[in-house]
Order: C-alpha cells, then sequence, then structure tokens
C-alpha cells in the first residue's frame, strides 16, 4: 500500500509498506479520504525528519481482529487520531482529557494511506446517507473547534471575539451562534488576498455580526468601542501574538481560551501580568488530544449545523498530493479545507 511522508522545506514522499493486520481489539480500515490540516503543514514546514501526515480520516472497515464484532466489517467510519487509555490514574479518576497513556496511530502510520489499523474504540459509524464521505472528513476539525469553545464555557447573551478564520475559527464561530451568543466578532490578518477574503467573507455565512482583519482595523479599539466593557469570551485559534489582544478586549472576570500552534520566536509572547491579574481573566489551553465529542460533531454535521459546502473548499485525489499541499498553504487561492480521496 502507499503511505505519504513529509518533511521540511516541503517535501512529500509515497512510501510503500505492507498492508497491516489487525490484532486482538483492533479493525482494518480502508481509508476513502482525509483533511489536510494546519498541524500537516506545520510538519511540512518544521519538521526536520521525515513524518507521517494525516489524521482526519473516513473509511470502511474491512477486516477485525480477535474480539471485534464481526457486525462492524463493512461499516462506515470517521477515525479517532488519539484515545484515552481508560485505566491510567487520570483516566479512572475522571479525568481522560489528562490521560497519561493515549494511543494514537500518528506515531507510525499515516492517515493519508491506503490502510490504517487501529483500535477498535477509535471508530465512530456513520450513516453514508446522512452524510457525504467527503463531508465526514470535517468531523474531526469540527471535534477541536467544540474542544476549544467548550473551554471558554460561554454562557446566554455572550459577546464573542473569535480569533483566527480558518477552518477551525469558522466552526467556532457557528458554535457560538448555536450556543446563543448575542454577537461574534471574528478577526483576521488580511483581506488584500484571495485567500483572506475568502475566509473573511464565509465569517459573515457562519453567523459572525462584525468582521475585522489587522490589515484594515484598529482591532482592540474597534471591539471595545462596541463593547464598551469588554467581551465576555475570547477563542483564539490564530497565532501566540494574538493572546496579547485578546487580554485588553475581555471583560473582567472574562475567560480566554486558546487553540493555535507556531514554532520559533512566534511561539513567545509577552503580556501585561497586572492587568491580566486585576482583570480577573482566565487563559485556558485547548489541545483536542484525546478527541472527544465526537458523538455531537457527527450529529451537527447530520443536522447540517454547519454549510458543509462552504467549508470544504477543494478535493483531490491521493495522486495529488503535492498539489493539494500547495494549495492549502496558499495565500493567492480561495482555499480553507482540503480534502484527499484515495
Amino acid at each position: 500500500m502507499k503511505v505519504l511522508f513529509g518533511k521540511s522545506p516541503f517535501q512529500l514522499q509515497w512510501r510503500d509498506a505492507p498492508v497491516p493486520k489487525p490484532q486482538s481489539g483492533q479493525v482494518l480500515v480502508r481509508v476513502e479520504a482525509g483533511g489536510i490540516c494546519g498541524t500537516d503543514l506545520h510538519f511540512l514546514r518544521n519538521n526536520e525528519d521525515w513524518t507521517p501526515l494525516g489524521h482526519e480520516v473516513v473509511g470502511i472497515i474491512e477486516q477485525i481482529g480477535e474480539g471485534v464484532d464481526d457486525s462492524l466489517i463493512g461499516k462506515s467510519v470517521i477515525i479517532e487520531n488519539h484515545a484515552a487509555c481508560g485505566v491510567c490514574k487520570q483516566c479512572k479518576n475522571g479525568r481522560s482529557l489528562y490521560c497519561e497513556n493515549l494511543t494514537t496511530y500518528m506515531t507510525n502510520q499515516a492517515g493519508f494511506s491506503d490502510y490504517l489499523v487501529i483500535r477498535q474504540d477509535m471508530v465512530h459509524v456513520y450513516d453514508k446517507k446522512r452524510i457525504d464521505f467527503i463531508h465526514a472528513c470535517l468531523a474531526e476539525p469540527l471535534t477541536v473547534a467544540l474542544d476549544v469553545t467548550l473551554r471558554a464555557e460561554l454562557e446566554l447573551n455572550d459577546e464573542v471575539v473569535v480569533f483566527g478564520p480558518g477552518p477551525i475559527g469558522l466552526m467556532v464561530v457557528r458554535l457560538a451562534k448555536l450556543q446563543g451568543a448575542r454577537r461574534v466578532f471574528l478577526v483576521g490578518s488580511k483581506r488584500s488576498t484571495p485567500r483572506g477574503a475568502y475566509r473573511l467573507e464565509l465569517g459573515k455565512q457562519m453567523g459572525a455580526d462584525l468582521i475585522l482583519c489587522y490589515e484594515e482595523n484598529d482591532v482592540v479599539g474597534e471591539i471595545l468601542n462596541a463593547i464598551p466593557k469588554g467581551a465576555d469570551r475570547v477563542i483564539v485559534t490564530a497565532p501566540p501574538k494574538t493572546i496579547t489582544d485578546a487580554i485588553q478586549v475581555s471583560r473582567f472576570g472574562g475567560i480566554v481560551a486558546f487553540n493555535g500552534i507556531e514554532y520559533g520566536e512566534g511561539s513567545q509572547i509577552t503580556f501585561d501580568a497586572n492587568e491580566f491579574h486585576f482583570k480577573k481573566l482566565q487563559l485556558r489551553a485547548s489541545h483536542a488530544i484525546p478527541n472527544h465529542y465526537f458523538p455531537i460533531a457527527i450529529d451537527l454535521l447530520n443536522r447540517h449545523d454547519l454549510p458543509l459546502e462552504a467549508l470544504l473548499s477543494h478535493v483531490f485525489p491521493f495522486n495529488e498530493a503535492e498539489k493539494a499541499f500547495q494549495i492549502a498553504s496558499s495565500q493567492q487561492e480561495k482555499v480553507l479545507k482540503v480534502v484527499l480521496k484515495s
């Protein structure tokens, strides 16, 4: 079978590998499609070693290992990339979010491959009559959006600011509206590129009430003009540098939830600790492993509570992976979520 690896600077390599055999408690999934995540792009920009790519995967169960119900054979499934062990101290104390012994296939298997072998509890059966397999690839990033949104603990009629109009941020905008936000403010970096303009425009479709970008607006000033006492909740799905502005636009007692990655100097920020202290703020990190909330995500997709066609901008076959990754990273393309299909 074919397996996709990548490393810096933006190199891709398809490798041949034997089809794995499911062991006890495992299933073999024939991969149908997978989404390109911003994490994959980070790997291609920063990882010096060859790294397996792809973790937003859907497929069909073809084989099962010992102890697995044979009724699963032939089922269409969405795959978790990280799962809690269920037996470590944290799991047994009801804190599986902080599992000390996570299971993942990402260390030695790529989602962009012909087959994956995984633990049977890491698959979620879905109905293809209700969700197309291409759109089912949105379930994993939707769980990420759910994780950071739920970390913010939105309350009815909250004023919410979302930094970052990528796939996660745009989903967060919609989730905040579904949770009863009074207004949602979406902040991007620029509108002068096709990519930037396209994503900000999609923000309106997701329900954003006011859209700002650093290239054109005094972001902090305009938010505080609209909400003089500051936002109740701020959700950051952008690089860490935006946390400083998130703190400034938060109200007394506000919560900032953060899900963003940057490498090198961009991973370091400074902010006024006195402001943070006297405003009684909370900064909460969201890192969606293990993958919780798949049942909610699948239900939202089933009910089409998000505009699936708008979120998924490009689909390519596996043999056009290089083109797909180029478009996914381009500022000159109207691109949001790119999916590769087998």
